[in-house]
């Protein structure tokens, strides 16, 4: 019997399955196994089984690939109590609500007023899962098996914090009807011959569109992220084909393709500004051994929290299929 060691390193270098696991046969295995050797990049199943901080660091460096939520929100510090107080903008607060006046000489000032609005709570959420290795599976060093939960693990962490993201952007956008706007078509656009689309019934009119009203709202917003499933992605490539790159750049745009974001919409954000992902507790792992049942486990989790802040930053195109 051999001892099959694995590259981190390689294993990190794809997300969604199409990882290669690097597998490599050295000296025979001795029973009981023997310390922990490592050979450049290679680790044994001993220490994968004895090292949470070389987990977490793989789990991090796996999750980092499809991560858009970090664009979406900013990072504006840590977590206290539990929770974050903040104030959420809910108008144009560029301006009073009433206006100033002129003055004459010896008359008084007119009084101006501001609103004055109650402030928001965001609560921690905390999100984890745990696996476990057989002591079989440790003894012949099954690593194949151990790097496997440790992606599929990698991946429902990046799974569940893209869904919050767009659960929350979601219910930003329901409390404000003004941030719903009705898309054109995307999928009945025609690029050529005597039925082609005129100019309005084309994706790059809903992108102009969007800042559009960034402008009309005079809050210095530039929406220059469009988060789309994949299918609006496909109409975009079918429509503009190399060109979709220019225009883009013409734009001051990027996209981010997602299947977290349902077929025939879109959100629009000004990257960073709709609000905060803070975390209390960052991505940590737990291993211990359990003697009942002889198997070693494995847990990691994370507490982040989400808020929407500025909700002008932030639309949702509807009607694209």
């Amino acid at each position: 019997m051999n001892r099959i060691t694995l590259d981190f390193e390689a294993a990190a270098t794809l997300l969604q399955g199409e990882r290669e696991v690097v597998a490599s046969y050295n000296q025979p295995v001795a029973y009981p196994l023997a310390i922990p050797t490592v050979s450049t990049t290679t680790i044994t199943m001993d220490m994968a089984l004895n090292a949470p901080t070389r987990v977490t660091r793989t789990l991090m460096d796996l999750t980092l690939q499809r991560f858009f939520a970090d664009r979406v929100f900013t990072n504006s510090g840590g977590v206290t109590g539990g929770a974050v107080v903040y104030d959420q903008l809910l108008a144009n607060d560029l301006y009073l609500d009433r206006d100033i006046g002129r003055v004459t000489p010896g008359d008084e000032f007119p009084l101006v007023t501001s609103s004055r609005r109650a402030p928001f709570v965001a609560e921690v959420e905390k999100w984890g899962a745990k696996f476990f290795v057989t002591v079989e599976a440790r003894d012949r060093n099954d690593t194949s098996l151990f790097a496997r939960h440790v992606r599929m693990m990698a991946n429902t962490i990046v799974r569940k914090i893209n869904q919050r993201a767009v659960e929350v952007l979601e219910a930003a956008v329901q409390q404000a009807p003004a941030r719903t706007v009705a898309g054109v078509s995307w999928g009945s656009t025609v690029t050529a011959g005597s039925s082609a689309s005129n100019s309005t019934a084309w994706p790059g009119y809903d992108m102009a569109k969007a800042q559009m009203q960034a402008e009309q709202e005079e809050l210095g917003i530039v929406f220059n992220l469009w988060i789309i499933n994949p299918t609006e992605y496909l109409q975009l490539a079918r429509i503009y084909g190399l060109g979709l790159n220019d225009l883009l750049a013409s734009l001051g745009i990027s996209i981010f393709v997602t299947n977290r974001v349902t077929a025939g919409t879109a959100y629009v954000v000004a990257e960073g500004q709709p609000g905060q992902m803070r975390v209390e507790q960052p991505l940590a792992t737990e291993q211990w051994y359990e003697e009942e049942t002889q198997r070693y486990w494995t847990q990691s989790s994370v507490r982040p929290l989400f808020f929407v802040d500025n909700r002008f930053a932030v639309l949702k195109f509807t009607g694209l299929t």
